[in-house]
């Protein structure tokens, strides 16, 4: 957003972009930080490590009252 620009509204596709370029400028931190990112990668909770190599960390289950948030 320019300074000085006067927004009536936000929509949605708005909110989607922002969002999208945040989390990508997150990720690119956190990877340059920690050497690492755990993220969901073809149903599995992987590290994806700055070299490429990923390691598996556990099977996403399809039951959402299985689901929890583990901060490492």
């Amino acid at each position: 957003m320019r300074r000085g620009s006067k927004i009536r509204y936000i929509s949605k596709d708005m909110v989607a972009k922002k969002s999208r370029s945040a989390f990508r400028e997150g990720a690119l931190r956190a990877m340059h930080t920690n050497g690492y990112v755990v993220i969901a990668h073809e149903g599995w909770v992987v590290r994806k490590h700055s070299n490429g190599n990923i390691e598996r960390l556990e099977k996403i289950s399809e039951e959402p009252q299985q689901l929890k948030v583990i901060r490492d």
